[in-house]
This record gives C-alpha cells, sequence and structure tokens, in this order.
C-alpha cells in the first residue's frame, strides 16, 4: 500500500455559499480517514440508492471520492 499518492483537493463545494471554498480542517480531516483506511486496507464507499456507506478494499478511486466530499459545516 506504500507509494499511493492521494490528492488533496483544496476546494470544495459549500451550498450554504454557492461556490467552492477551502477548509484545512476538513482535509486534515479526511487524508487522517484515508490513512486509517490504508492502514487496514479498506475503503468507505457509498451506494446512491440507498444512501448507506459501503466498505470495500482499500482502492485509491475511493480515497479520491472520499477527498472531494462536500462541505456542509457551519464555517463561514
Amino acid at each position: 500500500m506504500h507509494g499511493i499518492h492521494l490528492e488533496i483537493t483544496m476546494k470544495r463545494w459549500k451550498s450554504t455559499v454557492g461556490h467552492e471554498v477551502e477548509n484545512e480542517k476538513i482535509d486534515a480531516f479526511l487524508t487522517e480517514v484515508i490513512e486509517v483506511c490504508k492502514k487496514h486496507g479498506l475503503s468507505i464507499g457509498h451506494e446512491d440508492s440507498h444512501g448507506g456507506f459501503l466498505v470495500h478494499k482499500f482502492s485509491k478511486d475511493n480515497a479520491d471520492w472520499l477527498m472531494n466530499a462536500d462541505d456542509e459545516t457551519d464555517s463561514a
């Protein structure tokens, strides 16, 4: 699992302001979650039709999907 490079998205959609924003706290949080995923060889995925989360074997695609989460925090 070493050598997997995850791109950190510094801008993410924020619906309350209607445009992309930067949120370093979210970036740090998601980076740490992905490190835990890598440690265990597992990924978090999502089944759109039912809204539940799925656990998969680790994949860069799932890590990238997670890093692209929208910002729904209360921060400005």
